[in-house]
């Protein structure tokens, strides 16, 4: 059972991987193309305080593909996903938490010098949110899908051989609304999870142009 819980998990993080990011690859025009492909490693800040008390902060990666649109605009897709233990407050029960944030939007970059360029950027971002509860008076498992905002500041550093680093800080602003959710009765259900929070980290990946 765990095992197929996890390979479900693995399979939508690849396929959403590729939704977003194969069909990005094509729309720079070959004449302009320059097309930065890279996998990021970050830690997750959350500033929602029920989220923050009960899982921390947490390691979270993924994907990401920037591609030029025109002169010195150019657009982003994402994908990233978090896992988390953590505890309830009150009876402290067992809980985990998957967070798989979608990304897309656009990037203003300028350069800085010869081999580094700066970037500034704000994007739409989807959330799917996977909790699994070992508490009696919660539902065992709650899915739900959270929509909100990124916003993005970073530096893109040349390496040798069209690699290159990027250095970034984002922050993520989702609430996921459960009241919605169907849970059985006599189970307590939450209105709303904030899972907003700041990203810190790096990526290193390969430039196209």
């Amino acid at each position: 059972m765990l095992l197929c819980t996890f390979l479900k998990r693995k399979n939508a993080f690849i396929l959403c991987s590729l939704a977003l990011i194969l069909p990005s690859l094509l729309i720079s025009r070959e004449q302009e193309r320059d097309i930065l492909l890279e996998f990021k490693a970050a830690y997750f800040q959350p500033t929602g305080s029920l989220f923050r008390h009960i899982y921390g902060g947490s390691a979270l990666f993924g994907p990401e593909v920037t591609f030029k649109l025109k002169n010195q605009w150019y657009g982003f897709a994402s994908v990233d996903y978090l896992t988390k233990n953590g505890k309830s407050l009150g009876l402290r029960t067992s809980t985990h938490v998957n967070l798989l944030p979608l990304g897309i939007g656009l990037k203003y970059l300028w350069c800085m010098n010869d081999y580094s360029q700066f970037y500034a950027g704000l994007g739409f971002q989807p959330v799917y949110v996977m909790l699994e509860n070992c508490s009696p008076y919660v539902a065992k498992n709650q899915n739900k899908w959270g929509f909100g905002g990124i916003a993005k500041i970073g530096a893109f550093v040349d390496l040798p051989h069209h690699f290159f680093l990027d250095f970034f800080v984002d922050y993520s602003f989702v609430k996921v609304p459960f009241k919605n959710s169907v849970v059985p009765a006599g189970y307590v259900q939450p209105h709303k999870a904030n899972v907003s929070g700041a990203i810190f980290g790096a990526g290193v990946g390969y430039r196209f142009n």
